[in-house]
């Protein structure tokens, strides 16, 4: 028979301390269910509160996904006061049992509402957890499970029964680590007039963000030059296309040597000439692939620099299924009759609580359809007529895209005031305007009775192999 857990959660002086995490993979928490699960516990202050997560575990990126956070009812509690609480055994059984068939793993969430500072699990709490995190293992053997503490100036993640720290994240229309205090490490000179803007802090989370960029043709490699000039440090790269002379008009940093070169060489070669220290893992390959996709779930940050409705159909489910935040962007030139009639663009950010491409309408079926194909079974499709023109395109216009994507992904990870997470360019009339979108209620894709969150445990949209990458 296994030993009844005790979970005794007791305010305590004395703390460990660890080092700061600063890499995204740890636990996700897609917004708002932060801020609820912080602001519900933290209001039955001064008393201690308990609550429970069964997120989704990714042992490859080693991330947790929750997009609920459960509050212990008052019945749950053995024994309640200002500075412990302690739940009773019999809800403790019940929770490993739900996990167990859920396939989740559980995250224990408690307070301590008298600190002011970010909080320190308490020695207390290590000996509580050690015979918790142990039935827990005999219990759900399958999930890595947490352990969250919760003050009014944040809070601090662990393996539970251990000193192994894990960030926490919240993921919205901000990305913002809410497991670290403000840093008082001095930054690297050259981005002086960057951190007189958005403060030594942004530009840390910056460098520290591992980010992926699917396209580095028209807008991917004018925004690699801003990105890396930001400095974004860490870079995936994904594009399965070589230089074209058509290409040299629009293409950063590329010539007519290049033609025949792929341009993931053409990216990685622009990128290490602005920061030599930078690290590109450049994929020549298809993101609708599926290990290429799969390529996207553990990084922190993602840009859609695409034309393909496949690849962007798969980019967005990512976003939303795994937590990573994304920003979308395109352009369009319509010519008739010799004459340029119409220029937009759009930028579009992904992430909980925003509205995804399904939801804008901005996916066309009927063409995911055709980009999914392998090219013998798109020739014999009957339905299928013809290829796809060349678009017309411009650098400028390309240019402006790049730079509103970058400043959208600067308001979304530093202080950097900037509200705007829709916007929509009309070049005939110069104007930028922010727009806002419903979300589709019960989308398959970004809502919770869809992918949101699902992480491993939902099925991506992606062809099943790939003979690339």
């Amino acid at each position: 028979m296994e030993s009844q857990p005790r979970h005794a959660l007791k305010l305590d002086e004395r703390h460990r301390r660890s080092p700061e995490a600063t890499a995204m993979s740890g636990l996700r928490f897609a917004w708002p269910a932060y801020r609820k699960a912080s602001a519900d516990l933290l209001a039955s202050a001064p008393l201690e509160s308990c609550g429970v997560a069964y997120s989704v575990h990714d042992p490859r990126t080693d991330t947790w996904l929750v997009d609920d956070v459960e509050s212990v009812a008052h019945s749950a509690y053995e024994h309640r006061d200002e500075v412990s609480a302690t739940l009773r055994p019999a809800f403790i059984v019940e929770v490993a049992n739900r996990a167990r068939a859920l396939g989740r793993s559980v995250v224990l969430v408690h307070t301590h509402p008298f600190e002011q500072s970010q909080p320190r699990f308490s020695a207390v709490d290590d000996r509580g957890e050690v015979a918790l995190a142990g039935y827990l293992r005999r219990r759900v053997p399958k999930g890595e499970h947490l352990a969250l503490v919760l003050s009014q100036a944040g809070c601090r993640a662990r393996r539970i029964g251990t000193a192994q720290e894990v960030p926490v994240w919240q993921i919205g229309e901000r990305l913002v680590l809410v497991s670290s205090a403000k840093s008082t490490e001095g930054s690297d000179v050259r981005y002086d007039r960057q951190v007189r803007a958005f403060g030594a802090d942004g530009q840390r989370v910056i460098s520290s963000l591992k980010v992926g960029v699917v396209g580095v043709g028209g807008t991917g490699s004018v925004l690699l030059h801003q990105l890396t000039r930001l400095g974004v440090r860490d870079f995936v790269l994904i594009d399965p296309d070589v230089v074209e002379t058509t290409n040299l008009n629009r293409l950063a940093g590329a010539g007519p040597s290049d033609v025949g070169t792929s341009k993931i060489a053409v990216a990685e070669r622009e990128i290490l000439a602005c920061s030599s220290t930078s690290r590109v893992r450049g994929l020549r390959a298809d993101v609708v692939d599926a290990n290429i996709a799969a390529e996207l779930v553990g990084l922190d940050f993602v840009f859609l620099c695409t034309d393909s409705h496949a690849s962007r159909a798969v980019v967005c489910q990512v976003a939303y299924q795994y937590l990573v935040p994304t920003i979308d962007m395109g352009t369009s030139i319509t010519v008739r009759e010799g004459s340029v009639t119409h220029i937009s663009g759009r930028v579009q950010m992904l992430a909980p609580e925003l509205p995804c491409l399904t939801c804008t309408g901005a996916l066309d079926g009927n063409q995911i359809r055709r980009e999914m194909m392998s090219p013998e079974r798109r020739a014999s499709d009957p339905y299928l007529v013809g290829d796809c023109e060349p678009q017309p395109a411009v650098m400028s216009i390309n240019t402006t895209m790049a730079s509103l994507a970058a400043t959208m992904f600067m308001a979304a990870v530093t202080s950097m005031p900037g509200q705007a997470r829709f916007q929509l360019y009309e070049g005939v009339r110069g104007a930028v305007r922010p727009t806002q979108a419903r979300r589709v209620e019960d989308c398959v894709v970004c809502s919770r009775r869809g992918a949101l969150a699902k992480g491993p445990s939902w099925p991506l949209p992606v062809r099943p192999r790939a003979n690339n990458g």
